[in-house]
């Protein structure tokens, strides 16, 4: 399907030999019971994985080499881009250690050196080894650690520098004693140069890595990291701005002209991962409310939300079938005064579910009771549904469909300037956010968004074909798909004039046993994420909610449900491929 082919070996990137990769292959269902599990099969040959989730080997390394020099016995470090996330950290995990350390790498000396030479700073929460389960789901929720390319970085220009040079001294020292004894020695590979050679090979995965992301990823100078993130704002709001513009000429009066009429780029925030977006968006809830209130999750939601909302701050009202049932509720407890909120968050449409809340009544409710509604539009994406009518905030992940190369982490949250919350919020902005966006990512993200609009109407047009052969198929129970759930009128009064609907398709089989063959067939990429050029399989509720299959069950996510993410293959070797799959299962007695 792809150069070379999706690997099947556990643990490999996605993609295939890339040194920042987003996505790890997990190629059976077996597999990924087994990681869940933390089986040694399967945990010893992960070679990567999701940034929030897989600890980069690069990070590890920079991070042992911190502790060796601040820790304690027995203490461990994690690595944040600013003092104030890793304050946040050390506030989640209640630790009693010592004041983070700070290190910060030299600034350019000259202009030729700010092509590669950036100051920056990494901030280390040093804390007792019985409290890194803790920060480490600080990492997986917050998603504001460093990045793996920034931790590349400081580990070059903090150690690795300083270990060249010390080297190249031994080396010199070495080679000048065995000068002196050249008459009475015959030539011969010497022991020093036997051991620069081994020295030089400690770092050969590393150079090969950086040679491929410079050659192949387009790597740019790190002087217009500035410029690359101006890039990206001006094009988010772009298609935010002409999202909301292409609907409100098609319905006419049928949508609110002085709701979200413009979009700004000063309105644009970037975050290092999509989860920082909704992280920060919830701070802002919470931090523009007078009184400390809960706010409501609506619709079944990716993992990490929910654990947003319910860890930090007084908690969450769940609301996970996201229907209009679900609305009549709130409004009822809303009205009596039975519940009281500070913010709504939902997706549009939800994921894996792919529901579509009704946004134009989510919206008269939080005008009529005063709640900020945040909207995350990720699975929908800027050009297929425009939002920003019914929102206060839309926060979305760049480093799904935006990018599409899975190779970058990245998040966006956007004010409307039309919002009745605008004035508030944006203060709290000025006030509170800061940009830990590394400026390799900004790089790299800039460049693989430059044809997100083609890639995204490329895919939206074979996810249509991929639905349909999924409804013909006897095997297959349910599709979910926004065009086929029963809230397909509200996405379709989101729904751009030139959109479509989306990339991601989940789908259930009526025999679990077959599922599971099904999903070991495919000869597709197999593992996390969404979004990637590459189509991308996994099987969402082990993945995902493995310890909980009972309750999410309730929720209507089957334990066996498929979940699959489109990618820029041809459309037809794609079906083919598909239906192969299922005739393997139909095989299966």
């Amino acid at each position: 399907m792809t150069q070379g082919g999706p690997s099947q070996e556990i643990g490999d990137s996605i993609p295939n030999n890339t040194a920042h990769a987003v996505s790890v292959t997990l190629p059976t269902w077996e597999a990924t019971v087994g990681y869940e599990e933390g089986e040694d099969w399967v945990v010893s040959k992960m070679k990567s994985g999701y940034p929030r989730f897989f600890i980069h080997s690069v990070i590890k390394d920079l991070a042992k080499r911190i502790e060796s020099k601040y820790a304690r016995t027995g203490e461990v470090c994690m690595l944040f881009p600013s003092s104030a996330v890793a304050k946040r950290c050390r506030d989640f995990i209640r630790a009693k250690s010592d004041k983070p350390a700070l290190l910060t790498t030299p600034a350019p000396k000259t202009d030729f050196e700010k092509s590669s030479v950036l100051e920056c700073t990494v901030v280390c929460v040093i804390m007792p080894a019985e409290d890194f389960p803790l920060a480490k789901q600080y990492w997986q929720h917050a998603g504001e650690g460093v990045s793996s390319r920034m931790a590349e970085y400081v580990l070059k220009e903090l150690f690795e520098k300083e270990e060249k040079l010390q080297r190249r001294s031994h080396s010199r020292s070495k080679q000048e004693l065995q000068a002196q004894s050249i008459q009475r020695k015959s030539p011969s590979i010497s022991a020093s140069m036997r051991s620069d050679s081994l020295s030089q090979n400690e770092n050969v995965d590393r150079d090969f890595n950086t040679f491929i992301e410079q050659k192949y990823g387009r790597v740019l100078d790190l002087k217009f990291a500035t410029q690359a993130k101006v890039a990206l704002r001006r094009r988010i709001a772009g298609k935010a701005d002409q999202a909301q513009s292409d609907l409100t000429d098609a319905n006419g009066q049928g949508l609110d002209k002085k709701r979200g009429s413009y979009v700004s780029e000063d309105d644009v925030y970037l975050y290092p991962s999509g989860m920082a977006s909704i992280f920060n968006a919830h701070q802002a809830v919470l931090g523009i409310s007078p009184v400390k209130k809960k706010s409501i999750c609506f619709g079944f939601p990716y993992v990490d939300t929910l654990s947003i909302l319910r860890k930090f701050g007084p908690g969450c009202y769940f609301y996970g079938f996201g229907d209009d049932e679900s609305l009549d509720v709130i409004e009822k407890g809303l009205a009596s005064g039975e519940i009281d909120i500070a913010g709504f968050f939902c997706e549009c449409p939800s994921n894996p579910l792919l529901k579509t809340p009704n946004l134009k009544r989510v919206r008269a409710l939080a005008d009529k009771y005063n709640f900020v509604v945040v909207i995350d539009e990720t699975v929908g994406n800027f050009l297929n549904v425009s939002v920003l009518a019914y929102a206060d905030m839309i926060v979305s992940s760049l480093t799904k469909i935006f990018s599409g190369d899975s190779n970058v982490m990245g998040g966006s949250l956007i004010l409307n300037n039309a919002s009745p919350k605008y004035a508030e919020l944006k203060k709290h902005f000025t006030e509170n956010y800061e940009d830990i966006f590394w400026a390799e990512d900004a790089l790299y993200l800039e460049r693989n968004s430059r044809d997100f609009e083609q890639r995204s109407r490329k895919v939206d047009d074979t996810s249509l074909a991929v639905v349909s052969l999924l409804q013909s198929s006897p095997l297959v129970s349910t599709v979910f798909y926004p065009s086929t759930s029963d809230s397909k009128k509200y996405y379709d009064e989101i729904k751009t004039p030139n959109g479509g609907y989306g990339s991601l398709i989940s789908f259930v089989l009526h025999d679990p046993k077959r599922a599971l063959a099904c999903f070991n067939a495919l000869n597709l990429h197999k593992g996390p994420s969404l979004g990637t050029n590459f189509t991308l399989a996994c099987p969402y509720a082990i993945l995902a909610h493995y310890q909980e299959l009972d309750e999410v069950e309730k929720w209507g996510v089957d334990r066996n449900l498929i979940r699959i993410s489109i990618g820029l293959e041809d459309k037809d070797e794609l079906l083919a491929t598909l239906q192969k799959s299922l005739d393997i299962a139909a095989a299966v007695p």
